[in-house]
């Protein structure tokens, strides 16, 4: 039985719901037009989650709206190694919506028998916009929602691009004088001819704890703004 069982997931179990004893990893990533992905990754008893997900019987959704199978995504990898189930938004549901997101969205995933759901404020929200007109120069994006304290939520990327240059990035493992992050804000340099568009790609991250004794729901969420010099 692998450590990262322990380690990264809590002890391992051999009864219980197919979901306590997959004892699985799960992760959200949020698009700006409100797409969702979900995996659960498993390491330990990879067959339990892997015969709950063929028989149909896990279910997850968004707000009350289930999630499809991403077949393509779901499967036994690296030699056996873990099995992921994965979930996806309806096709026609990715396209942006024009109601008002919720202040709260709530992620659930069931078993059936066990239930592990997660609370997280302005998911759905993509308010990413610079402090004043853009100029030429040093410019303030601010991602209000970033500052969410439920739970504690930090931009971990972010790119800009101006049109006919390459984008300015910074993140894990990339780093360019020209941007800067920090809670909610990004912090960048541009230049470019008036006129020229100028877009804005970030990412934070959201760990909440999930209730029914689930493991958090490492959760991260993209927001896009696009305007003119």
């Amino acid at each position: 039985m692998r450590a990262l069982c322990v380690l990264a997931l809590g002890a391992c179990t051999t009864t219980g719901s197919p979901l306590s004893r997959s004892n699985a990893q799960v992760e959200a990533h949020v698009d700006p037009d409100r797409s969702v992905e979900l995996t659960l990754t498993t390491w330990n008893d990879l067959a339990a989650l892997r015969d709950v997900m063929t028989a149909g019987e896990i279910t997850a959704t968004v707000d009350g709206q289930p999630l499809l199978v991403d077949m393509s995504q779901t499967g036994t990898f690296d030699n056996g190694d873990h099995y992921v189930a994965a979930f996806m938004t309806a096709p026609e549901a990715t396209r942006e919506n024009p109601m008002p997101p919720p202040d709260v969205s709530t992620i659930a995933i069931s078993d059936g028998e066990t239930t592990w759901s997660a609370k997280i404020d302005h998911m759905f929200a993509n308010d990413l916009a610079p402090t004043v007109p853009l100029i030429i120069g040093t410019n303030v994006f601010e991602w209000p929602s970033g500052a969410s304290a439920n739970p504690q939520t930090t931009i971990t990327y972010a790119c800009v691009a101006v049109d006919g240059s390459a984008p300015a990035c910074e993140g894990e493992g990339v780093h360019d004088a020209a941007i800067a992050i920090s809670q909610q804000f990004i912090t960048a340099t541009i230049s470019g001819a008036s006129g020229a568009r100028v877009r804005v790609d970030g990412e934070r991250n959201v760990n909440p704890e999930a209730s029914g004794n689930g493991p958090q729901f490492i959760t991260t969420i993209a927001a896009r703004y696009t305007g003119a010099l």
